[in-house]
């Protein structure tokens, strides 16, 4: 497909390199020529200098013959207008980012009225995330998938718990309901079957029924956890607007710490149940004076990847039950010893993904749309989710007779709410929901998952 992006800032560079690995024609829109020269210089796209509110420009970046338009600049109004000039000129798909809460909170008004099929705003995406990792306590990576009824999950395998160095399907055995879709291993990404053995350090990633969660939690190393009562905030970032009122309706009391004097004034206002600290949180001193290792959280999110991580270090060095770091630049991770840290989000990744999403699901076929798509840590391994219509081409074939492409995997079937964990004598069925784990990240449409199909008994 044809697709424009407005806006070649951080944002704007990621989403160019996660299209650019789905083949397509990629055109971006900046003020700056050196930020187009450069994004040139490094992948195969088409660049335009000007500004996306001006029509001409639009007109020289060949809007009127795109599918899809990203606004993804710094600046909200730029990127509805945008995007507005764009349904003008015919482009049948928009996709806008914004930050502004009275935008966000008008999604619905303007989604319908000024025709922008997907609204997004990383900040909220970001608070959201955060949500989940918190009601899962023992995990490190929380993707909701079937309308938010289902969550693959990533947990660590802990030293001395009893799965270590068992195998898989004897796991199984005893905690049928828990299927183990993917393991983290020394920085690659395995998809195991019944004999893959697990070991200490392990991540893993999982389906499994929400009852069956707390017995398989224990069972590789975690305590059971009573509910968060307390978190220390470091950074007081725009996802605040969006997080804080979160952890209030959980009862969790929250205390932020802020070095920008206006910020932290315009946060102490608007949050009055929140003790807002004007100091340098990056400072360990400020942090054992505001007593660090006595709370339950920590979330780090100042504007620096390398601070949030120096912090959350230190906090869960100190005692801290659970960090949660944001980071924007997963590449860090690989320079320090991440193992002591407990949950790593990156906002632009996830909104990357998001976008993905969106735009495969305007090219795939009827007959496999892809209702969901998340990478895991690694980057590569994908994790998709298909909605099977009529027209679906390995219907009713018992999954043992298909033979699937390497590195694949079947994680879920979902059927009319009941969470299917797939066995040799399974079928696809119209209106199945099936999660898909993909190592390579190169299944586009259901039907490749297979390299060819066999014949059906008597045929």
């Amino acid at each position: 497909m044809d697709i424009v992006v407005v806006g070649g800032g951080k944002l704007g560079e990621d989403i160019l390199h996660g299209l650019i690995k789905e083949n397509h024609n990629l055109t971006l829109i900046d003020n700056d020529p050196r930020v187009i020269d450069d994004l040139i210089d490094e992948i195969d796209i088409k660049g335009v200098v000007g500004n996306g509110v001006d029509v001409e420009v639009q007109r020289e970046a060949d809007v009127q013959n795109a599918q899809v338009l990203i606004a993804a600049s710094p600046h909200d109004e730029v990127n509805i207008i945008s995007a507005m000039i764009a349904k003008t000129l015919g482009v049948a798909f928009l996709i806008v980012r914004v930050r502004n809460q009275a935008f966000t909170a008008q999604q619905g008004f303007i989604q319908t009225n000024l025709g922008i099929d997907y609204l997004i705003n990383q900040d909220r995406a970001a608070a959201n995330d955060i949500l989940q990792v918190i009601d899962y306590p023992s995990a490190t990576f929380v993707e909701p998938f079937y309308h938010n009824r289902m969550h693959l999950i990533k947990v660590r395998i802990m030293e001395k718990s009893r799965v270590v160095n068992q195998y898989i399907r004897d796991i199984r055995q005893t905690i049928p309901e828990v299927i183990v879709v993917a393991i983290e291993r020394n920085g690659e990404t395995i998809i195991p079957d019944g004999n893959a053995i697990l070991l200490a350090g392990d991540f893993i990633e999982i389906f499994a029924k929400r009852d069956a969660l707390q017995d398989f939690f224990v069972a590789t190393g975690h305590k059971k956890v009573k509910r968060y009562k307390s978190a220390l905030i470091v950074g007081g970032s725009r996802i605040n607007n969006y997080l804080i009122p979160i952890l209030h309706a959980r009862g969790i009391h929250t205390r932020l710490i802020e070095n920008d004097k206006e910020r932290a004034s315009e946060l102490a206002n608007q949050f009055t149940a929140t003790e807002v600290i004007y100091d340098d949180g990056t400072d360990q001193y400020v942090l054992n004076e505001q007593r660090v290792d006595s709370f339950d959280l920590l979330l780090t999110l100042t504007n620096s990847d390398e601070e949030n991580l120096m912090i959350s270090l230190y906090g869960k060095n100190a005692g801290v039950r659970k960090t949660i770091t944001k980071v924007n630049r997963p590449g860090l991770i690989r320079l320090i010893d991440d193992s002591k840290l407990d949950v790593i989000l990156s906002p632009r990744k996830a909104i990357v993904d998001a976008i993905t999403r969106h735009v495969r699901s305007i090219s795939s076929s009827q007959s496999d749309k892809l209702e969901n798509y998340a990478r895991l840590s690694d980057n590569k391994t994908a994790v998709l989710e298909f909605v099977l219509s009529p027209d679906c081409k390995i219907l009713g074939i018992p999954i043992k007779k298909l033979i699937f492409r390497s590195g694949l995997m079947i994680g879920l079937i979902v059927r009319n709410k009941e969470m299917i964990i797939p066995s040799g004598d399974d079928i696809f069925m119209p209106g199945d929901h099936v999660l898909v784990i993909d190592i390579d990240d190169k299944i586009r449409n259901f039907n490749e998952i297979v390299v060819k199909k066999n014949r059906r008994d008597g045929e």
